[in-house]
């Protein structure tokens, strides 16, 4: 950092001498900082311009994109309506016919469900845990002649020590052979209640016990020892037969059983495989897996034996294997299985049968609808129609964005090339102008459709007249009623007008590309220029800023020297006087 202490000899104000001859060269700078403003300016608008240009062109693409068809075409768009949205609802593409259907649904579709044959759990027996029939800790009330005997229930109580408690209360426990729990009194003259509203375990709603004429009290649920946490391939996981490690397949999916599957976790890989097409619940109460398809319709579900002997416990299958554990032979049994129901239902009085109540063209026989079936018709439901029309809403929504969008553009352009604005006299925008208006005022003979001219149309420019001259008479309107009177009479008319190859907006759209083209495009063009007369008035800038630093260094040396040398004179008269 250097320090001046101006004019310490002579005694002269040489700092401001240097700031005033510095400020004269900084003068240019200003000069070139205000030009570099002024083209910044210039761009900013010039953005904002292309930006409402180019909001133009995405409006008229809405419209002029039908020629590409499908979902772009909003002249093609329909709407479905159901008479009874209760009975069945509907979509449609572009491809339905506008007509009206009478729909009548006699039978939806169901699900076939697979359920093993019989029990594929034991029965439950002393050494089976509480907690693994799902009962929960707590406490348990068993009266004798009206006295109360309350049993704490805690982890690793089982059916043998509930037996043992229970007969120091004078009450037998036996499970038979279809796993019904009985309690008894030991003594025939003693009465015996189970339950009380102050328990806090679950065991008797589980079980659902209920009181027999004789006084005792038999589960409506059976008990088994296999649970939903069983370990499949362990000797004690509860089944009719030990499961052995290997494969099995639902539907179009093969699963595979280790030695660490549990049924709980097999269960969650086959809900989760849509391959299976299908999903699986183990049932407590009844010991037994069931398996329900994901697909409506009369079909049964595929279920293949493998190199496992699971689908076999189950019930489902009957397999046979060699002694090396390799399938030999294996057959469905068909008998296990609920076959779900087809889809009965009419249209205009034919009859149709449909695998799902999602009822797609190629089985209705309706070119671009999809029916879906809710329920069955009843007597006061009376005639149920669905009703194709066309949907104009996302039309009108187009048309009315062009209209704004085409609004803001010719303001836009008025703004900035208006008198004393940054682009006034830029023949460029005031061609593209001039040429959008002529398209929105002209009659167009060559699009061949029965409208020639934008206001048959609902779209209008306003007049200027005796009663109103302030009428802006660049400005679109749009009336909408006259609009859809024009579509409901001729839509190919309209369409054509718009959008046809020789429509008015494909002119628009191609007359407004051309200036938002990369490269050589107005606006690409204009901001190139631009942005060039920036980069050199930055340059400029740097290069004076850098030579005015220079002239200050040079002045303020020539100054010190200045001092130095009266400084120097100074000196050499005292010394002088001093002789």
């Amino acid at each position: 950092m250097t320090i001046s202490f101006s004019g310490l000899v002579s005694g002269l104000d040489t700092s401001s001498w240097v700031d005033a001859l510095v400020s004269v060269k900084q003068q240019k700078v200003t000069t070139f900082q205000n030009d570099l403003t002024g083209y910044q300016t210039k761009k900013a608008t010039l953005n904002d311009t292309r930006s409402v240009v180019s909001s133009l062109r995405t409006s008229i693409e809405k419209l002029t994109d039908a020629k590409f068809g499908g979902t772009f075409d909003l002249f093609a768009r329909n709407s479905a309506v159901s008479s009874n949205t209760d009975v069945f609802s509907a979509t449609v593409t572009s491809d339905a016919k506008r007509q009206s259907y009478d729909i009548q649904v006699q039978q939806l579709a169901t699900f076939t469900k697979a359920v093993s044959k019989e029990s594929a759990s034991s029965i439950a027996d002393d050494s089976t845990e509480l907690k693994n029939l799902g009962v929960t800790n707590g406490t348990f009330t068993a009266y004798v002649n009206g006295v109360k005997n309350v049993i704490n229930f805690a982890d690793g109580e089982t059916i043998g020590s509930l037996k043992a408690k229970l007969g120091e209360f004078g009450i037998d426990l036996n499970i038979d052979e279809g796993g019904v729990l009985r309690f008894s009194a030991q003594n025939a003259e003693n009465t015996i209640h189970i339950g009380a509203t102050t328990d806090t375990s679950n065991f008797t709603s589980l079980v659902g016990l209920e009181r027999q004429e004789d006084g005792s009290y038999a589960s409506t649920n059976s008990v088994y020892k296999a649970t939903i946490a069983s370990l499949l391939t362990a000797e004690d996981a509860g089944f009719n037969e030990q499961i052995t490690e290997g494969t099995f397949t639902i539907g179009d999916a093969t699963f595979t059983i280790g030695e660490g599957t549990t049924l709980s976790s097999l269960i969650s890989q086959i809900n989760s495989n849509e391959k299976a097409q299908a999903y699986a619940f183990w049932d407590d109460a009844t010991g037994k897996l069931s398996i329900t398809s994901t697909k409506e319709g009369a079909a049964y579900i595929n279920i293949e034996a493998g190199t496992s002997n699971f689908t076999d416990v189950m019930g489902l299958t009957n397999s046979a294997w060699d002694e090396d554990g390799n399938l030999l032979s294996t057959r469905m049994y068909t008998d296990a299985q609920t076959l779900g129901k087809n889809a009965l239902f009419t249209i205009n009085g034919t009859n149709m049968v449909s695998t799902s109540n999602t009822v797609t063209s190629d089985i209705s026989r309706m070119e671009g609808v999809t029916l879906t079936l809710n329920r069955v018709n009843t007597e006061e439901d009376g005639t149920t129609t669905l009703n194709v029309t066309s949907d104009n809403s996302g039309l009108v929504d187009a048309v009315k964005n062009f209209v704004s969008a085409y609004n803001s553009c010719i303001s836009k352009i008025d703004e900035v090339t208006a008198q004393g604005a940054d682009f006034h006299g830029e023949s460029s925008l005031t061609s593209l102008k001039s040429t959008l208006r002529t398209f929105a005022n002209s009659s167009n003979t060559s699009n061949g459709g029965v409208y020639k001219l934008l206001s048959e149309l609902g779209i209008s420019v306003a007049s200027a007249d005796s009663n109103n001259i302030s009428t802006d008479t660049s400005a679109l309107s749009f009336d909408e009623d006259k609009f859809l009177q024009a579509l409901e009479e001729n839509p190919e008319s309209v369409k054509s007008m718009l959008a046809g190859d020789n429509g008015i907006l494909n002119m628009m759209e191609n007359t407004v590309e051309q200036s938002l083209k990369s490269v050589n495009g107005f606006f690409d063009v204009k901001t190139s220029n631009l942005d060039s007369n920036i980069k050199k008035i930055q340059e400029k800038i740097t290069k004076q800023n850098s030579s005015i630093t220079t002239y200050k260094a040079q002045l303020e040396k020539k100054f010190q020297a200045m001092e130095n040398m009266i400084a120097q004179m100074q000196q050499n008269y005292q010394s002088f006087l001093t002789q």
